[in-house]
């Protein structure tokens, strides 16, 4: 066999392997199993390091896991390799995506301006807009007004809607020490507090109701009377681990718990189920079927009976908040747990 002839084979074996594993790639970022994705990748790179698809697939991995500043050498790479328009726009998206999330807040709005200048896919256009009005990128945001302290940036649509806003503001920084002193969090930028004149403005804006939190990006949006603490404590109890699993009941809790109103929370809980009864398994396991006037009461009644039972215990479970990952922590406590606090609630 000629040594052309066995140059050919060789490359035809690359060919078939380089495109079986991007396949392998594609359909383990659709299960989200993004750890295979970056595994795969890096094989591929190995041989072809110009692959944009590639390089783009481990940077949108990465970034999907929280670990975007693995993702920013292999996006910067998928940008230097592009040759398409929907290349450089997926590629300054994604960083655009890894450098706000990381604090470098005039780099992320570079690339989404050059993330303008190309027209990108349905699915990148979508992802832009979506986080152009997240981050407060957006034309919308012109005219906010900004302050910021220690912890948080805040901004605000209409800052004659607060009364005070050195009080406002205030009472938030202090709301995030006290929180952060229970749960020691190391959150890896500042905590954008978007606070909007009313929330029929964000739902014509963002198409959603007030108030939530990414705190992948340690961003809230807010209606100006909002609790002091509740979205703070969702961006910092999520920090406790880049690799979270979340639970509404559990993270609902938390954020009804810390949200310094300081009131009795079994009373709230009590008066909100109007005399029905509710198992605390039940809504852990399938909180999503509860509306927020029963669900939010109960969590917080609940997390505080778990801060009371062990701390050490209940930040364990911040971190993974399933049932199945709270019977391995409590072990043979946790039938008592919901046995007792089902007493409490229900009687």
């Amino acid at each position: 066999m000629n040594k052309f002839l066995l140059q050919i084979i060789f490359l035809i074996g690359f060919c078939i392997s380089s495109f079986s594993q991007k396949t392998e790639m594609r359909k383990a970022f659709n299960i989200k199993e993004f750890e295979k994705v970056i595994e795969l990748g890096k094989q591929v790179i190995e041989s072809s390091p110009n692959d944009f698809d590639v390089l783009l697939g481990i940077g949108k991995a990465y970034n999907s896991l929280n670990e975007f500043r693995n993702a920013i050498p292999y996006l910067e790479n998928a940008k230097k390799y592009s040759e398409k328009e929907w290349q450089f726009a997926w590629s300054n998206i994604e960083l655009m995506e890894s450098y706000f999330a990381i604090g470098e807040i005039e780099k992320a709005r570079k690339f989404y301006i050059n993330s303008l200048k190309y027209r990108g896919t349905k699915n990148s256009t979508k992802k832009l807009r979506g986080l152009a009005l997240l981050f407060g990128f957006d034309k919308v945001y012109k005219n906010w007004k900004r302050f910021e302290t220690d912890h948080i940036i805040f901004h605000f649509q209409n800052e004659n809607s607060i009364l005070d806003i050195k009080k406002y503001v205030k009472e938030r920084q202090k709301a995030y020490f006290s929180i952060n002193v229970f749960f020691e969090s190391e959150l890896p930028k500042k905590i954008d507090f978007f606070v909007w004149k009313s929330n029929e403005e964000a739902l014509k804006v963002l198409k959603t109701s007030l108030g939530f939190s990414k705190p992948k990006y340690c961003i809230s949006h807010n209606r100006d009377n909002q609790t002091k603490g509740h979205e703070i404590a969702h961006n910092i109890s999520f920090w406790l681990s880049k690799r979270n699993k979340r639970n509404r009941l559990i993270n609902e809790g938390i954020g009804v718990y810390f949200d310094q109103s300081n009131t009795n929370r079994l009373e709230n809980a009590k008066q909100a189920i109007q005399n029905q009864s509710f198992d605390i398994k039940e809504l852990w396991i399938n909180g999503d079927k509860y509306s927020e006037q029963i669900l939010y009461p109960i969590a917080g009644a609940f997390i505080d009976y778990l801060i009371l039972f062990d701390k050490k215990k209940f930040l364990k479970l911040c971190v993974n908040q399933s049932y199945e990952n709270a019977e391995l922590i409590y072990g043979t406590e946790f039938k008592n747990i919901i046995s007792e606090f089902n007493q409490k609630l229900n009687k």
